[in-house]
């Protein structure tokens, strides 16, 4: 009965398509698609202002389609097609964590109150599409190569569906500003990914030779999306007797070097007994013991040891990152300060880094990596720590909500591009986000999930924290906010060669449209034009 529905519904509505003409809506990549956003008259031009060495796009919302027959998609000049799919956004994000039933407090500062279906996904397409729906959702975009002329492009782009065709214009006004190569040299940025899930979600058989060329695919997303850390699990490579397997570390770090990331992020080695926050101990990952019991310090040596071993054998000791146990606080901050001393002595001049808000920690930790609204907060005390010459990153997971910067998919796309603005305000070195692909479920058709640690419960991760990119037929496919990301910190390279030449004019532009981490412009076009200053401003 459902499937005769169904296709009823679909023959009725190819029936009014048919006589209806196509429409077009071009639209910023910034600007969120909603599968009812209208399309208004007179939508069929845009233009862009883009550097040199990076990506200009733009979306189109497309209707008046006959969902039974294809569509022929053309460019005057060459660039790639994607067809936009939408997810849903089952619950709103909350006021300060999780989703709003976590404190039952309403968030006004979400950009629609749930749940809805917003476009996020993004499939590459031939230049054919064939729609299941009248209305469908496009990208074109065109790669500007570093040695572009400085000029205007006009692109036209025709939609074809039969005996119906729509032409739009997209203008490109390309820019001298060259963003620079992602690398060591580039602002560090991570976020943590799950193997077996590179392997599972696309049907191989974990550690195979097609699982390894689908890691492969992952990598080459992270570095189109400016990733260039990748990290590093121990228990992957040590045996059950301790023992380091380095041709399989050293097989590991060179795929993900031969995609172009360079800094190698050591995982946490130890964690909270039991999930116990109020416990002042830490535990081993590998061997289990306690690291402060006889068994646990000797393990923890040997495994140390014979990481850094590896490290220096193979070259990497400019390049390698270390985590202790994640999110330490003032609770375990005693025994956490034992290990790094450890940590320190076994691996000399390898820092460690770690997702932390205790101040406790001064001398065990090399990179704080604190939540935006804690830095905030305790601004002065990061300061300090950077005049000492330790570095600060910031990152982001359920926490925070409401008007914070994230990553979240009810929240606006300029959210994630500011975490570029706010590392060139405040000399932010790095962000971190535990979700490349941490799926809890079809991230196609459930954005909300119950937290891992207690589920059925009210505590829930909000819509997209465990990922920003999907796993496509053949490949992964990039979403929207890992986009606005990469638009983000390759801003962060352009405003980093602005403060090198005019400092005054450098803060000046910032200021226009970010403050803080909760006071920014969220409409797009102040934003384009705070860039477009920029753009103009570098030689």
């Amino acid at each position: 009965m459902i499937y005769l529905m169904n296709l009823l519904t679909s023959l009725f509505t190819s029936i009014l398509a048919f006589g209806s003409p196509l429409q077009v809506g071009m639209f910023d990549e910034l600007s969120p698609l909603f599968i009812d956003t209208k399309i208004e008259l007179n939508q069929n031009t845009f233009q862009c202002d883009t550097p040199r060495n990076t990506y200009a796009a733009v979306h189109l919302l497309l209707s008046g389609i006959d969902p039974l027959s294809p569509i022929e998609l053309e460019s005057t000049i060459e660039g790639q097609w994607y067809r936009l799919l939408p997810v849903p956004v089952e619950e709103n994000t909350g006021v300060t964590s999780r989703t709003e039933q976590f404190e039952g407090k309403q968030n006004p500062s979400v950009i629609r109150r749930a749940p809805f279906e917003i476009y996020e996904v993004m499939m590459p397409v031939s230049n054919t599409v064939i729609p299941d729906s009248p209305v469908i959702a496009l990208r074109f975009e065109m790669f500007i190569p570093e040695d572009a002329s400085i000029e205007s492009k006009d692109v036209k782009l025709k939609l074809q569906q039969n005996d119906k065709q729509v032409t739009c214009h997209f203008q490109i006004n390309i820019f001298s500003a060259i963003v620079p190569e992602s690398g060591p040299h580039s602002l560090n940025y991570t976020n943590w990914f799950d193997l077996t899930k590179m392997a599972t979600c696309h049907e191989l058989e974990p550690n195979s030779d097609s699982h390894w060329s689908m890691i492969d695919k992952y990598a080459a997303l992270m570095k189109r999306g400016r990733q260039n850390t990748f990290w590093i699990a121990w228990p992957y490579f040590f045996t059950d007797a301790l023992v380091l397997d380095k041709e399989k570390l050293k097989t590991y770090v060179e795929h993900f070097t031969l995609a172009g990331l360079w800094w190698i992020e050591g995982a946490p080695i130890a964690h909270r007994p039991n999930g116990d926050w109020s416990s002042p101990h830490l535990q081993l990952r590998l061997g289990n013991s306690l690291t402060n019991t006889k068994q646990g310090l000797e393990d923890l040596t040997s495994i140390a040891t014979q990481m850094n071993d590896a490290i220096v054998e193979f070259g990497w000791q400019d390049r390698w990152l270390q985590h202790i146990a994640d999110e330490p606080t003032d609770t375990n901050a005693l025994e956490y300060a034992a290990v790094a001393d450890i940590l320190h002595t076994s691996m000399p001049g390898i820092p460690v880094l770690e997702a932390t808000m205790s101040q406790q920690l001064v001398g065990a930790v090399d990179i704080w990596c604190p939540q935006v609204q804690e830095f905030q907060a305790n601004k002065d005390f990061f300061k300090e720590r950077q005049k000492n010459g330790e570095q600060v990153w910031t990152y982001t997971c359920l926490i925070p909500g409401g008007k914070w910067l994230n990553r979240l998919i009810d929240m606006e796309r300029l959210r994630q591009v500011y975490f570029g603005w706010a590392a060139s305000k405040y000399d932010i070195s790095g962000y971190l986000h535990w979700g490349l692909n941490q799926y809890q479920a079809d991230p196609f058709t459930q954005s909300v999930v119950d937290h891992p640690a207690v589920p059925n419960t009210t505590n829930k991760l909000p819509a997209g924290d465990t990922h920003v990119i999907y796993p496509g037929d053949e490949e992964p496919w990039s979403g929207l906010r890992f986009e606005a990301h990469r638009i983000g910190f390759e801003d962060y390279e352009l405003l980093r060669q602005l403060k090198k030449l005019d400092a005054v004019k450098h803060k000046a532009i910032i200021q226009k449209i970010f403050r803080q981490y909760d006071d920014y412009e969220t409409d797009v076009q102040q934003y384009r034009t705070a860039r477009k200053d920029l753009l103009q401003a570098l030689p």
